[in-house]
């Protein structure tokens, strides 16, 4: 019984370590990636950002990841187009909205781009 009982706790130990090693590996494993991104002034509760230069049609969801950079989902003005963007950051791995991401309406899910560096095109 003693023996079973250390096996068990031996099991749960190397479980619980495989767990945490995949964890770090994923975040450490992440793409970075520098995109060019439109702006779509479409009135939705959805994704508006359009990859340029890739087949890939459905737009995606721009996240800054701390608040100290500039909010790409602040920067058009109602008026002028076209809004290009340069980011640089990774996707992440599920489908989601974004923090603090607010509209009218009920977004759906899609690809979430979490971006650490942004550049406006001119």
């Amino acid at each position: 019984m003693n023996l079973f009982m250390e096996i068990k706790k031996s099991i749960i130990k190397i479980s619980f370590c495989l767990v945490f090693l995949t964890s770090i590996l994923s975040f450490q494993t992440k793409k970075e990636e520098v995109l060019i991104l439109s702006y779509s002034a479409i009135d939705c509760p959805c994704a508006q950002w359009k990859i340029e230069n890739q087949k890939n049609t459905k737009n995606i969801y721009l996240e800054r990841a701390n608040n100290k950079i500039l909010d790409a989902n602040k920067i058009w003005d109602g008026k002028t187009l076209p809004l290009k963007l340069r980011v640089k950051g990774y996707f992440k791995k599920d489908l989601g909205i974004p923090r603090n991401f607010s509209t009218k309406g009920n977004p759906k899910p899609g690809k979430v781009f979490l971006y650490t560096k942004i550049e406006e095109i001119k």
